[in-house]
């Protein structure tokens, strides 16, 4: 029994093997020729993360990212899906929508945006307010927002596009980014000052602020006016001069052109910059350093030894100047430079026969919606007609003296701007204003004393700081301050310095 029972599985194991020969048989249909090229044409491409050799001191870093906008890649990233607070910023959404609502036609860049400039003088038993009526441009309302970070400016342009109703924009603010995508984001306020408490302030991620600059790169009126490393404001007939505390744009000029800044104590010194060098678009984003040249060196670093990974050239190789005359002193003996601004100047176009609107657009390089909007009811449907007058406006080079502020750093700027004229009339002896100075001027005028605020910077001492104002002295510094010991100062604290004028 044993035997037979042998034999039938012996059998058995012969017609297995007959069958699977016969399946591997080229001559049957479902043959598989394991040695047949796969058509990889066919198959979805893997993403790739691609790591450039760049050496990046992520210690000075709290979180941040590079991204090649080319080549859609990350090149380098520290906690980018990690929510911390930005300070200003938060001013590029308020920015992005304004934008938005420009293209769609609900306001205009000339539109004017009048309220009524708050101003708090004096201290203590003196301390009183004073009412001034104001009146900007949208387009100087937007440059003072994102160039200077102006926090009055950017609370009014919220204001604006919410036609007046302040927490329709925040509302907005944070339904956009949902939007966008942008999961990590929220927002309490539109300038990005610290809220009450510290879980209530504006928060983003690297990956989420990413998402809103290829946004906002979409239009071109936006690095228009974040490129400026200088720009010209007009409050009526008064005119100041604000520059740009993204100092990058003023170093590598034409290089460097965006975004934004932001500071406080509680975010750090932050940045969102985009440089087109060779027409490869990067976006650099750190957030949370301890400086604003340690910032700027890292930013700047890192771009330049990415280009380099890939055989281009570096950031200044090819960099104009920002200003052409250096100067010391203006005739008043103010310490500054003289710089070249492009101010807009109206001229009178007279339409030739058979020209186009686009034809003169590119004439004036501007846009057509540009000069539709200068234009507003004198033209239908596109079309112009022959000996038609068009207003246009032309950048005419403008050189004005700007002062140089007291140190490099920024803050979020919530002084408000001031022509030193209206400066002189509230700041006089006995009644200074207990406010940080206010954005670079066209002209000064002197005053008995004043008084400027310099932010600590590492390595900085009493002594230090003491040597670079005139009439300063350690022992006035501590007064002033309310320092007993000055060995340990806090990088990014703010000191109140009387100085001669």
């Amino acid at each position: 029994m044993k035997h037979k029972s042998f034999l039938f599985v012996l059998i058995g194991l012969i017609c297995l093997e007959f069958s699977v020969l016969k399946a591997e048989s080229p001559n049957n249909a479902s043959y598989i020729d394991t040695t047949a090229k796969i058509n990889y044409s066919l198959l979805t491409p893997p993403v790739l993360s691609y790591q450039a050799p760049i050496p990046v001191n992520e210690g000075e870093v709290r979180a941040g990212l590079l991204y090649d906008a080319i080549n859609q890649k990350i090149i380098w990233q520290k906690d980018m899906n990690t929510a911390y607070p930005i300070a200003s910023l938060t001013k590029m959404m308020v920015a992005f929508l304004a934008v938005e609502d420009v293209r769609n036609g609900m306001f205009n860049w000339e539109d004017r945006i009048n309220w009524t400039r708050e101003t708090i003088v004096g201290r203590k038993k003196n301390r009183k307010k004073i009412y001034t009526c104001v009146s900007y441009t949208l387009r100087d309302v937007f440059k003072a927002a994102m160039i200077a970070s102006n926090n009055e400016c950017a609370e009014q342009l919220a204001r604006f596009i919410g036609n007046g109703n302040l927490q329709s924009t925040i509302d907005r603010m944070n339904i956009r980014a949902r939007d966008l995508k942008m999961m990590n984001t929220f927002f309490s306020n539109p300038t990005g000052l610290p809220a009450p408490h510290s879980m209530f302030d504006n928060k983003s991620s690297p990956s989420d602020l990413l998402l809103l600059t290829m946004e906002m790169l979409k239009y071109n009126e936006v690095l228009e006016i974040s490129a400026m490393g200088y720009a010209s404001i007009e409050n009526g007939k008064r005119s100041s001069v604000i520059s740009n505390h993204n100092r990058l744009t003023i170093d590598y000029s034409g290089e460097v052109d965006g975004l934004k800044t932001g500071y406080t104590r509680r975010a750090g010194f932050c940045l969102v910059a985009t440089t087109a060098k060779c027409d490869h678009r990067l976006v650099s984003i750190v957030l949370g350093c301890r400086g604003p040249q340690i910032r700027n060196d890292i930013v700047r670093d890192m771009i330049n030894d990415y280009y380099s990974s890939i055989s281009l050239d570096k950031l200044g190789r090819d960099c104009n100047a920002p200003y052409a005359n250096a100067v010391n002193q203006d005739k008043t003996g103010s310490t500054g430079r003289y710089v070249t601004i492009n101010t807009p100047v109206k001229r009178i176009h007279v339409v030739k026969g058979g020209e186009s609107i686009s034809r003169i657009a590119a004439r004036y390089k501007c846009t057509t919606a540009q000069i539709k909007s200068w234009n507003k009811g004198t033209i239908k449907n596109n079309v112009v007609r022959g000996g038609q007058k068009l207003a246009v406006y032309v950048n005419q080079p403008k050189s004005v003296f700007v002062e140089e502020t007291a140190n490099g750093n920024e803050a979020d700027d919530d002084m408000p701007l001031m022509t030193a004229k209206e400066k002189n009339e509230i700041q006089t002896e006995g009644n200074k204003v207990d406010l940080p100075e206010p954005v670079s001027q066209v002209k000064k005028i002197k005053t008995p004393a004043k008084y400027l605020y310099h932010t600590v910077i590492p390595g900085d001492t009493l002594f230090k700081i003491a040597l670079r104002y005139e009439g300063a002295t350690v022992d006035q510094l501590k007064s002033l301050n309310k320092i007993s010991d000055g060995r340990f100062l806090k990088p990014g604290t703010k000191l109140k310095i009387k100085v001669q004028a």
